[in-house]
């Protein structure tokens, strides 16, 4: 599964539909085609939630071709270059360099680096399974394995699904100052990286830190989570009933 895919499947409150990421990313091709850097400039400031799995879609599409029997390299080359074209865009629109960062880091992978990239996959997909069969050991294990591989690779999706991971599976064993190390930087790359994911992080950091009773945070960061979860409809409307909650306990 691609983490396109994944994230559709994953960020259930503020999730991207698979079709409205496909229509942006045919939107984005007309724009590429005619050498509109400005049009794409525009296009992703106006959707900064669907930029990120728009330029994956063809680093990962790449590499799978790459990885068949008979890769097609030109294709594989033209599937880059749009990559980097539509990152440099994003860079742009967003004020940020993660962006050509991630893409060029993807696009420059040798071969040995491309398996480490699927073993990282391999790693997160262990986590998940580890953490629905309560085996929280191991799923902190890995989801390090994760961020361990992502990290060197410039993979900083993959980063924050590993910081993700574990700090999910650290809150759960009541490693909570190490969980909410996890979780706070695992936002902040999901923030740079305009991906919704980010409210998960938050929620969880708010939960913690009621825990620790660290009320000021706790405040702003579920003030903060409100927002996301406001923001995205009936999708995030257990999110807010969550938050809510949260709030409430603080008091004041």
């Amino acid at each position: 599964m691609s983490r396109t895919a994944l994230l559709a499947c994953l960020t259930v409150a503020v999730a991207v539909p698979l079709a409205a990421q496909n229509n942006l990313k045919s939107q984005f091709e007309s724009l590429d085609d005619k050498g509109d850097h400005a049009g794409v400039v525009a296009l992703w400031k106006t959707n900064p939630a669907r930029v990120l799995g728009t330029i994956d879609s063809y680093l990962e599409g790449a590499l799978k071709i790459l990885e068949s029997d008979d890769p097609d390299v030109s294709k594989i080359k033209g599937m880059h270059a749009r990559a980097l074209r539509g990152a440099r865009a994003a860079d742009e629109a967003s004020g940020r360099s993660i962006f050509s960062d991630y893409a060029s880091s993807f696009v420059g992978w040798n071969a040995a680096q491309q398996k480490r990239f699927r073993a990282g996959q391999a790693a997160f997909s262990a986590h998940r399974k580890a953490m629905k069969g309560g085996k929280l050991d191991e799923a902190l294990a890995q989801a390090e394995k994760c961020h361990g591989i992502a990290l060197p690779l410039g993979d900083w999706w993959g980063t924050a699904m590993g910081l993700s991971g574990m700090g999910a599976a650290l809150e759960q064993t009541g490693k909570l100052e190490r969980a909410l190390s996890a979780h706070s930087r695992a936002r902040l790359l999901y923030q740079s990286l305009g991906l919704s994911s980010e409210l998960t992080n938050l929620t969880a950091m708010a939960r913690i830190l009621v825990k620790l009773e660290r009320k000021p945070r706790a405040r702003v960061t579920i003030d903060k989570a409100m927002a996301m979860a406001k923001a995205s409809g009936r999708r995030g409307e257990r999110t807010l009933a969550e938050l809510q909650e949260l709030r409430a306990s603080l008091g004041g």
